[in-house]
This record gives structure tokens, C-alpha cells and sequence, in this order.
């Protein structure tokens, strides 16, 4: 396999400007032909690099699949996240139950991708698994605190945020991947307010 000649970085493009175009490419191929079916040759030629560019940023597909992963969620989903938590329960269960209805209908295409690579292929089941970690984690943290003051009940808050984050990521596979809309006549922010009042009413002492 031989470098083509000044292929590696164009004219008026730097590396970084490769590595996410990489990184876009393959989500979608990674989405529409799974990570076994797909070639480190056809991830290249979606990018319009080849296989040595692709190797030079990443290394190896798995290398590639954890990123293309890390781009749709994880610490930076978590970071965001954290930046609208004000101390109010109620108006920060809101903010963050319309950002995770934003960001997973975005990425319902990773979230089919993971879901459907998961249950067969182990070597990349460590990666699938972060993302989602580090959101619970990230929620686990807060309710921890308003737990200690004294707002909310005492359940364990790792059990409260996968709760929480289960209703809105349970909503987008069923709207988005399984194409079953429920409750349509609602708006999605009339259904984000319903999903956090139910939530409140169960946990709030």
C-alpha cells in the first residue's frame, strides 16, 4: 500500500480537518454497514482519503469505531451537561431532559449502530459502554447533591440517573429507530415537562 502523492494533507487543508472528516465518513458508514461489514478501505474512500491517512490518524477501525463513538456522547455530551445544572431541581431536570431528547434524535443513527454491534462483538463492547457511563455518572453526581441537601429522597443516584436518562433515551428508540411515536399529539417539550413531573413527584422528599 503506497502514500499517494500529497494526498495526506491538500492544499489548504490541515490534519485536523482530515481526522474529522474521517470521522464523519464513518459514522455514517459504521451506521449503514455495521463494524464488521465495514472496510478500513471503504471508510477511507468515504473520507476521500486512503487506507495509510486513514491508519496515520487512527491506527486501527477499532481505534476509529471508539472515536466516531467518543464524537457522539461521553465526556463532552457529560461536560455539556453539567454546564446547565444550576442547583434548581425542577428547571434543571427540564433543561437537561430537552438537551437528551436533542442530542440522542440527533444520533439516533449511532445509538442503532451501537445497539445493533453490541450484543456480538465483545471487542468493542468496552468502547459502546463509556459514553453512556459518563452521562450516568455525570447525573449520578447531581442527584448525589441534591440528595445530601436534603431535596430529594435518599435512592441511590446511580439508580435516579439511569432512571431519568432511561425515559428519554427509551423515547428515541421507539420514535427514531423502531418508527413507534408515542403519545404524538404531544409536542416534545410538552413531553419533556410530563416526563420531569413524574420524575419529581417520585423523588423529591
Amino acid at each position: 500500500m503506497t502514500e499517494e502523492p500529497n494526498r495526506l494533507v491538500a492544499q489548504g487543508e490541515v490534519p485536523d480537518d482530515t481526522r474529522h472528516r474521517i470521522l464523519q465518513a464513518a459514522a455514517l458508514v459504521f451506521a449503514e454497514q455495521g463494524y464488521t461489514r465495514a472496510t478500513t478501505r471503504a471508510l477511507a474512500a468515504a473520507a476521500g482519503v486512503n487506507e495509510v491517512t486513514l491508519f496515520r490518524h487512527f491506527g486501527s477501525k477499532k481505534n476509529l469505531f471508539a472515536a466516531v463513538l467518543q464524537q457522539y456522547g461521553g465526556p463532552a455530551l457529560s461536560a455539556e451537561l453539567e454546564g446547565l445544572l444550576s442547583g434548581d431541581y425542577r428547571q434543571d431536570l427540564l433543561a437537561v431532559g430537552k438537551l437528551l431528547i436533542q442530542v440522542l434524535w440527533e444520533r439516533r443513527d449511532a445509538m442503532r449502530l451501537m445497539l445493533c454491534e453490541a450484543a456480538h462483538f465483545p471487542e468493542v463492547q468496552s468502547v459502546m459502554v463509556e459514553n453512556p457511563r459518563q452521562l450516568r455518572l455525570a447525573m449520578a453526581r447531581y442527584f448525589q447533591q441534591q440528595i445530601e441537601r436534603g431535596r430529594v429522597r435518599a435512592f441511590d443516584p446511580e439508580a435516579l440517573a439511569q432512571a431519568f436518562i432511561g425515559m428519554f433515551f427509551s423515547y428515541t428508540i421507539g420514535r427514531g429507530i423502531l418508527e413507534d411515536e408515542i403519545a404524538p399529539a404531544l409536542s416534545i417539550e410538552a413531553l419533556v415537562v410530563q416526563f420531569v413531573n413524574l420524575f419529581i413527584d417520585g423523588t423529591v422528599e
